[in-house]
């Protein structure tokens, strides 16, 4: 384990803050810990500014409600430290590794991060989670990582899903207390069940092949069941086998002048103009998002 420096330009010493409003908070400034490894130290409630850690092992230490302002922690590597609360601003955690680390509460601001990495590290807690991802989608936005963004909104969802299913199922006791009514289980299906079909349908507008997917697949529906209604008054042979049927639903879906001779149920007609919008619209959100992160 190596020791802090003791003497160093421009103070490596720890400052603590005079402000009469508020209690004293060591602050560490300007200190190089590059390529050094430092195992059980504790560092709660620190100010740690323009702070440089290039290649550097922690092990066991505590930064918990530390305040990380320029740090720089490329590569570095983080085992069983705790991050409670910790809040980073213009970090640069590009290859830094955390291992078993509790980031409970941790905020980014204007960092730059390797998502995956770090989202391997997130509390396992799903409504924490969710609450852990959606910062770092913000962190993305300011950064401009669009890239990862995609990959957060789907962390985000699975997550939300997740925490509905332990609502339902009363999974410990947090949520046995605040889902305890059937109102409260009865909202949080609802909500399970309508993040469930807009994965189906449009994979949340993070799958486009999704959106052609289901397309098809309820056009293919919508066909057999006309399928019943169709085939008595027109006869197999003329339906070149039922394929004449889904021709008409295509036609009808896309307003190209459907033969009326393979209109079927009057309800299946009104469903296929009304996925027509519904589709429409869903593929400009797509196309509008896909355009707007180039």
């Amino acid at each position: 384990m190596s020791e802090l420096p003791t003497k160093r330009p421009q103070s490596t010493e720890l400052v603590h803050s005079t402000s009469p409003m508020q209690p004293s908070i060591p602050r560490i400034a300007r200190l190089a810990f590059s390529h050094k490894k430092f195992c059980s130290e504790n560092w709660k409630n620190s100010d740690f500014k323009d702070f440089n850690a290039l290649g550097a092992e922690f092990e066991n230490c505590d930064f918990s409600y530390s305040n990380f302002e320029r740090a720089y922690f490329r590569d570095a590597k983080f085992t069983n430290c705790r991050f409670i609360g910790a809040r980073f601003m213009d970090c640069n955690l590009k290859g830094a590794n955390f291992y078993k680390c509790d980031l409970k509460f941790a905020r980014f601001q204007r960092c730059l991060i390797d998502v995956r990495e770090l989202m391997a590290a997130l509390p396992s807690e799903p409504n924490i989670r969710r609450e852990a991802l959606q910062n770092l989608k913000a962190n993305a936005v300011e950064v401009g990582d669009y890239a990862s963004q995609s990959l957060l909104v789907l962390q985000e969802i699975e997550a939300t899903k997740r925490h509905y299913k332990y609502a339902i199922t009363g999974f410990d006791t947090y949520y046995l207390n605040k889902y305890s009514t059937f109102i409260s289980k009865f909202e949080a299906s609802i909500k399970l069940i309508w993040l469930e079909i807009g994965g189906l349908i449009w994979g949340h507008g993070e799958k486009p092949w999704r959106l052609l997917i289901s397309c098809f697949m309820l056009l293919s529906i919508y066909s057999l069941v006309n399928f019943w209604s169709v085939m008595p008054r027109v006869g197999w042979g003329e339906s070149l086998q039922g394929l004449r049927e889904f021709e008409y639903i295509i036609r009808l879906f896309l307003d190209m002048s459907p033969d009326k001779n393979f209109s079927g149920y009057i309800i299946v007609d009104y469903l296929v103009v009304v996925m027509r919008f519904v589709y429409i619209g869903l593929f400009i959100s797509v196309l509008y998002k896909s355009i707007s992160h180039r």
